[in-house]
């Protein structure tokens, strides 16, 4: 979603779905059975901002599913009922957002990805300046906490390298908890 020509976009998809069948038919994997299982939630992660989703998976875990704004949550089905246009105008106002109040099918989504995906812990990643997600983050974790007791980690910053190192530490010290 954040390049313009949807045919680049088209063309590199292909090319990464080839490069990891060929992958997956050698047998090769950065990952292990006991790497951690993550489930990235809040903003976007995209070119020139996939600096927290490279920190996780350089530290040995795998992001095995992300629910973002790129993510999970921008693929559903429109039912048209005789009305294409307010169809899915009533679609896109029930898309589990951090700018829609109050979110419940934030929380429902979040559920079903934890058990469908079998994460192991989950990262709350806020852009600065991104307010919505900054402010749902802590009633997603405790219900995260409560409902799958898993880690939780929130991470807010912003599309420079200056805080990498620091957030690399955060992020480590958050698998130790996964894997215990």
């Amino acid at each position: 979603s954040f390049l313009m020509d949807k045919e680049e976009v088209w063309a590199l998809l292909r090319e990464a779905t080839e490069e990891v069948r060929q992958r997956a038919l050698r047998g090769e994997s950065h990952f292990t059975e006991r790497s951690p299982r993550i489930l990235l939630t809040g903003t976007p992660v995209g070119l020139g901002s996939e600096k927290v989703l490279r920190l996780i998976e350089e530290s040995g875990a795998s992001v095995v599913v992300m629910e973002n704004c790129s993510g999970y949550k921008k693929a559903f089905t429109v039912e048209e009922n005789g009305d294409p246009m307010g169809a899915i105008a009533a679609q896109y106002l029930q898309i589990p957002c951090s700018c829609m109040s109050p979110n419940p099918g934030r929380y429902e989504l979040l559920g079903q990805l934890i058990e469908e995906f079998q994460v192991d812990g989950v990262v709350d990643l806020g852009w600065q300046a991104c307010h919505t997600y900054l402010v749902e983050s802590c009633s997603v974790q405790k219900f995260v906490e409560e409902n799958y007791q898993l880690p939780f980690l929130q991470i807010e910053t912003d599309y420079s390298d200056a805080d990498s190192e620091r957030l690399r530490v955060r992020i480590e010290a958050f698998l130790e908890m996964t894997r215990q």
